[in-house]
């Protein structure tokens, strides 16, 4: 029907039969193409030869009727033509918006190269100067579309929507304080929740929480059905562990029916930290029938350590058809890990089938679970009969090393290690295996140069970081680099006591001794059962602060725990 209207339309042009004034064109076409052009069809027009008998009218006018036929007929190429002969204002700014929007839906970058052209003839245009804004960022041109932008706000200061616009797109750069700046400029009778959001995202990004909630609430009231500000509110009071005021949010996005799925979820593991299954149970049977929610609300229940009830929601998952294999995976991983019964574990891993793509992490359990009950040997010919089709399968390599340490063939696995980090290169937990191997077998220089390599290549592996971090706080060596791994791993992975001990070492060392004491209060508080090294650390820190008493507690404890070290300590408490 485009296709038909638009031959009408340029069969009366070019007959001089209808006022160009229609479409704003100012002018009508006097000239007929020559009779080697091509003719209006009912297939839509064709591209003409340069014709210098057209007025210029008439050509911004083909050019126009050109550029809706390329819209009519999906054709990228022949509307970018059709715009670079749009000189003269012929296109108001809503078509050339038309065009852009249906590049955007095709994700093509050649929307980039229309709006350009827009721009030329008509710089000041809002919608065309935001949409640009936009199109640059989502095509990785994020910094050219606030340039953008900011110029429009130059000649354009009264513009709300463009002001708007900058913000967004500085908070999408987490250029955080520059959007605070802008947004303080904005009076506060041109304060919309809009703006307010804006703020609280801008605040967040500060981690600035506990300002943003009450301009988050205040949207919200403005705008009760504000999905995004309910959103962002659930998550800060998440952040701030405020649980109950989170949940009571997430129940309103679920009344709003958004993200059915994502919003049960958080809801059930919301219940969970209440430690309040039976309302998880609830939020559980709200969610959507499928495998994905059931499965990851069920993890929920495991890490919870609501065991009893994480398996009866994974029976009721054997009645349905198509059993998903992660049912038996973690039916398993209960029956061995809260039920100790070892067979139990393993008639579930046997329903499996060995062409599932579970197969693999299926036989890697088998291989632990029967390595846990003492029988290595036909955990390790299981593994390597597994092996033998999946030669470069990380997991299976990580079980024959640990499995062969384990056996304490320490000189096969070390090879073994060395083997695996030639089959997969890229994979830092193979090379940590080796790194770890090596440190155990005294070979720590080398050891060094394999942790510093997974830093290299994975800079955010806090192991890695924690391991060379520490060993050079132990020797003294580069102590302030020292620390800023250990800082960085501390990030990574907060409130691992590890790396929490190790950080405090590194402190102590510098000789920030107050800075190192609180943080090995921090590592003790946090080791879930006592471990005679971080307690060694807690004595000499505290000694060092003058805390006597508090080192001799640790001291003691660290000798309960029978040390190789234990004269050494018996002297240190004996010097207190």
């Amino acid at each position: 029907m485009r296709n038909k209207t638009i031959f009408l339309l340029c069969s009366a042009l070019l007959s001089g039969s209808l006022s160009l004034s229609l479409l704003g064109c100012g002018g009508c076409a006097s000239t007929q193409p020559r009779s080697g052009a091509a003719s209006p069809s009912f297939q839509g027009i064709e591209i003409l030869p340069e014709e210098k008998e057209l007025s210029p009218a008439a050509k911004d006018t083909y050019a126009y009727l050109l550029y809706m036929q390329a819209l009519a007929d999906e054709d990228e190429e022949l509307l970018l033509q059709a715009a670079r002969q749009m000189t003269g204002g012929t296109l108001p700014p809503k078509a050339w918006l038309e065009g852009a929007l249906w590049l955007d839906s095709r994700h093509s970058e050649k929307v980039l190269s229309l709006l350009a052209l827009g721009l030329q003839v008509w710089p000041d245009d809002l919608p065309l100067n935001l949409f640009n804004a936009e199109a640059l960022a989502a095509h990785g041109k994020a910094e050219q579309g606030l340039e953008q932008i900011q110029a429009f706000v130059t000649r354009h200061p009264d513009s709300l929507d463009a002001r708007m616009e900058l913000i967004l797109l500085l908070v999408k750069a987490k250029r955080f304080d520059e959007a605070e700046k802008h947004i303080g400029s904005i009076a506060a009778g041109e304060r919309t929740p809009m703006v307010d959001y804006y703020h609280a995202r801008a605040l967040i990004g500060m981690q600035r929480r506990a300002e943003a909630i009450p301009l988050l609430q205040k949207a919200i009231q403005a705008m009760p059905d504000f999905v995004e500000a309910l959103v962002e509110l659930a998550y800060a009071y998440e952040q701030q562990k405020q649980w109950n005021e989170a949940r009571s949010v997430y129940e309103k996005l679920l009344k709003l029916q958004v993200s059915e799925q994502d919003v049960c979820l958080r809801l059930v593991h919301l219940s969970l930290r209440l430690n309040q299954p039976e309302k998880a149970l609830k939020y559980f049977r709200k969610g959507p029938d499928s495998a994905a929610f059931k499965l990851t609300a069920v993890s929920m229940f495991l890490e919870s350590r609501h065991y009893l009830q994480a398996e009866r929601l994974l029976k009721e998952m054997l009645d349905e058809p198509g059993v998903p294999p992660d049912v038996f995976l973690m039916l398993a991983g209960i029956a061995r890990d809260q039920r100790r019964d070892t067979e139990l574990a393993l008639s579930w891993l046997a329903r499996i089938p060995a062409t599932s793509p579970a197969a693999v992490r299926a036989e890697g359990l088998k291989a632990q679970i029967l390595a846990d009950a003492g029988k290595e040997k036909e955990a390790l010919a299981s593994v390597r009969s597994l092996q033998q089709r999946h030669a470069r399968n990380e997991t299976l390599l990580l079980l024959e090393i640990r499995l062969l340490a384990r056996m304490h063939a320490m000189d096969e696995a070390l090879d073994k290690a060395r083997q695996a980090v030639t089959l997969v290169p890229d994979s830092p937990e193979l090379a940590f295996t080796l790194g770890s191997l090596l440190d155990s077998l005294g070979k720590h220089d080398e050891a060094m140069k394999v942790m510093q390599g997974i830093i290299a290549s994975h800079p955010e592996h806090y192991q890695a970081l924690n391991y060379v971090g520490y060993s050079l706080a132990v020797q003294g060596k580069d102590l302030e680099h020292a620390l800023e791994l250990l800082q960085q791993a501390d990030r990574l992975a907060p409130d691992q006591f590890f790396i929490v001990d190790s950080l405090a070492w590194a402190l102590f060392r510098l000789g920030r001794t107050e800075e190192a004491l609180q943080a090995i209060r921090r590592a003790v508080a946090l080791t879930p059962s006592p471990e005679a090294e971080i307690l060694e650390h807690y004595g000499d820190i505290a000694a060092a602060a003058g805390q006597k008493e508090e080192a001799r507690k640790a001291y003691e404890q660290a000798l309960k725990l029978k040390p190789a070290n234990a004269d050494s300590l018996r002297l240190r408490l004996g010097d207190l």
